[in-house]
C-alpha cells in the first residue's frame, strides 16, 4: 500500500486577486471574531474534496483533471461579498461568494465529478456545490454573530480562470496546500 495523500482539485487565487483581498484582511479580521483564520497562500475555490487517497491513485486524478480541464474553456470569476456556513448565531465558515455567472463553475464541477467517479469511483458529495474562498473558521465572538455585518462587505474582485488544481493538503504546514498539478482548460 503507498503513502496516503489528503487531495482536493480547485482554482488557484492568482496573485493579484490576493493582494486585492490582503487589502481588504486586516479590517476583516478586525470585525470578524474567528479563531482560525485562512493563510492568504492557501485561498482557492474548491471544485471536489478527493480527501485521503493512496499516492499511487495520483496519477489516475490527474489523468482524470487534465481530461475535464481540457472540455472546459477560460471563464470569469467574480468575487463580490462576504458569506457564512453553520449555525446562524455561531457559523463555522467565513468565506468570500463567488458573483455573475456561475455556470462554467458549475459545469466544470460536474465533468470533473463524473471524470473522478469513472477513474478511481470517487463518489462526489451528494450536497449541492456551494463554491466558496474560504476566509475563516470558527466564529469565537463574545456576542452571537451578526449576519448583517458580513452581508454589508461588499467589495469587487475577478479573474479569468485557465487552469484547474490538484492540491495536496499537508497537515501542520501553514500555508497548508501544495499544488501537485495545474490542468490548463481548453482554448
Amino acid at each position: 500500500m503507498s503513502e496516503k495523500q489528503r487531495l482536493f482539485i480547485g482554482l488557484a487565487v492568482p496573485d493579484d486577486v490576493r493582494r486585492q483581498l490582503l487589502m481588504r484582511l486586516d479590517g476583516w479580521r478586525e470585525r470578524f471574531a474567528f479563531a482560525r483564520w485562512a493563510h492568504p497562500d492557501d485561498w482557492h475555490i474548491t471544485l471536489h474534496f478527493i480527501g485521503e487517497t493512496d499516492a499511487d491513485r495520483i496519477p489516475a486524478i490527474v489523468r482524470a483533471l487534465d481530461e475535464s480541464a481540457a472540455g472546459a474553456r477560460p471563464f470569469d470569476v467574480e468575487l463580490r461579498g462576504l458569506g457564512t456556513f453553520g449555525p446562524p448565531a455561531r457559523p463555522a465558515v467565513l468565506h468570500v461568494l463567488p458573483a455573475g455567472r456561475l455556470e462554467p463553475l458549475r459545469a466544470l464541477h460536474a465533468a470533473l465529478g463524473s471524470a473522478l467517479a469513472q477513474a478511481i469511483g470517487f463518489q462526489p458529495d451528494a450536497r449541492p456545490y456551494r463554491p466558496h474562498l474560504t476566509l475563516a473558521r470558527k466564529y469565537a465572538g463574545a456576542a452571537p454573530w451578526n449576519p448583517a455585518s458580513a452581508a454589508a462587505e461588499t467589495f469587487g474582485a475577478s479573474w479569468t480562470a485557465r487552469d484547474a488544481c490538484l492540491f495536496r493538503s499537508r497537515l501542520g504546514h501553514f500555508p497548508m496546500y501544495e499544488i501537485l498539478h495545474r490542468a490548463p482548460f481548453g482554448e
